[in-house]
């Protein structure tokens, strides 16, 4: 005989396979879950890691730009200090110059010749003024200048003769000059002998 089977068996297949769906669709949607989770936290460590790396660099950035104003602030300050020792190397080779001057002015000095005022600027050019008997005087004393050992391009600017006036003044008559020259840096070895 034949056995017939009475139970629901086919809705008990598809109940288990309702649940065997519903298990596979939550395994599927943990699983998503966890490597959606995974995937996030890499992306945020590595977003962390970025910033830790961007920090350094800002920091060691900001610690050079440190070192930077403070090597820009010493070589300023070197510069000061070059500047000021060459102002005392400039002072210290010109105070004898204007002792040699005056001996040059006292030497060159020929008779009949009268200085009436003498200067010396600070980019070292002298400007001289005077009274001579005669023309030829005034040649003679701008050759001299020029053969000075401190004085060099000596030469006549101007000069014209004093009108002689009624009271009689004994410089009425007189050439007037006017001189420019340069001062003559000493040379090295005349430096050293005078320290």
């Amino acid at each position: 005989m034949r056995r017939i089977n009475l139970l629901p068996w086919r809705e008990e297949r598809r109940q288990k396979r309702q649940r065997d769906f519903i298990i596979h669709l939550v395994l599927t949607v943990l699983i998503a879950a966890a490597v959606a989770f995974g995937i996030h936290s890499y992306m945020q460590a590595q977003i962390e890691h970025q910033q830790q790396r961007n920090a350094y660099l800002e920091n060691t950035i900001k610690e050079l730009d440190r070192q930077i104003q403070s090597i820009n602030d010493l070589k300023k300050r070197k510069a000061e200090l070059t500047a000021r020792m060459q102002v005392i190397e400039t002072l210290q080779a010109s105070r004898p110059i204007i002792v040699h001057l005056m001996e040059d002015f006292v030497t060159t000095l020929p008779d009949g010749v009268e200085l009436t005022s003498v200067t010396v600027t600070n980019d070292q050019k002298i400007d001289i003024q005077g009274k001579a008997d005669a023309q030829a005087r005034v040649a003679a004393y701008l050759r001299r200048l020029n053969g000075a050992s401190h004085i060099d391009n000596a030469s006549l600017v101007g000069s014209g003769i004093l009108a002689k006036d009624a009271s009689g003044d004994a410089s009425a008559g007189q050439y007037v000059f006017s001189i420019e020259a340069k001062v003559t840096p000493p040379k090295d070895d005349d430096a050293d002998k005078e320290r």
